[in-house]
């Protein structure tokens, strides 16, 4: 089923200043207050824009513009980072794989947003390998904590990493969008020693727009009585696929209106 009859042009209400971004070592006292005030606003806007999309009872209208509200938000983020002047420049680039051997945890908009996604550009064969594919990846990671994920990470790639890049990059998770190294040799180093606990140099400007611009989506929908929350991503793809990838249209009407998502993995 297609679920874009045509591309919205991503929008941004008003457009903040973004300061210069720097490296985490090159950061000053006023740069991270600069961050602080530019991530309030970004949270507050995008908190503010989910309830007044999703306030009224038109339940029919919520899961349109629950999807051109997860494109605006990904597109906010992409127009953002494009006019940002990083120095040094960031080191991730198509073919650099060294932090998708990592598992990331997203909230229930990015999931579904995501089921919408496999949904549009995989068949049912494909969808079916990726189930079992899930579901061998949460045998390895029965019983673990995040923090004993977190240490193991190199032994555990991303499911979405296929043929030396990321298969979902348009539906990709804001924690992956907005986590970039400035060296790659960190990232190589840290992945080939297994070290988790390896310093890698990276941007803080990024990580914190994502951040915000997810976070205002949490608070928004907490402040409508949605479930609002984090959910390994190899758990909640077992969730989107389980009973059919076509479940994902049920799954964000039942969202939307109160019934709880991650709770039920």
């Amino acid at each position: 089923m297609a679920l874009r009859s045509k591309k919205r042009q991503s929008k941004i209400r008003k457009k903040p200043a973004l300061p210069k971004a720097g490296t985490q070592n090159q950061a000053d006292y006023s740069t991270q207050s600069q961050h602080e005030i530019l991530a309030l606003r970004i949270a507050e806007e995008r908190q503010q824009t989910l309830v007044d999309k999703f306030s009224g009872n038109d339940a029919e209208g919520k899961y349109r513009k629950f999807f051109e509200l997860m494109e605006e938000s990904y597109g906010m983020f992409n127009t953002m980072i494009d006019e940002l002047t990083l120095n040094p420049p960031l080191a991730c680039k198509r073919g650099c794989i060294y932090c998708c051997i990592n598992q990331v945890s997203l909230t229930e908009p990015e999931a579904l947003y995501l089921g919408f996604h496999l949904l549009e550009n995989r068949s049912l064969k494909q969808l079916q390998d990726l189930k079992i594919k899930t579901q061998a990846l949460l045998t390895e990671l029965k019983g673990k904590n995040r923090q004993q994920i977190g240490m193991e990470r190199h032994l555990h790639p991303c499911l979405f990493m296929e043929d030396g890049t990321c298969s979902i990059y348009p539906a990709r998770p804001f924690v992956c969008r907005g986590w970039n190294s400035v060296n790659a040799e960190m990232c190589k180093h840290s992945n080939q020693t297994g070290d988790a606990l390896a310093p890698i140099e990276n941007h803080p400007l990024p990580r914190i727009l994502a951040d915000s611009i997810q976070l205002g989506l949490l608070n928004g929908a907490k402040g409508i009585g949605l479930e609002a929350g984090y959910l390994l991503l190899a758990r909640a793809v077992s969730m989107l696929l389980e009973g059919g990838a076509d479940r994902v249209v049920e799954l964000t009407q039942d969202w939307l209106e109160g019934r709880p998502l991650f709770a039920k993995a």
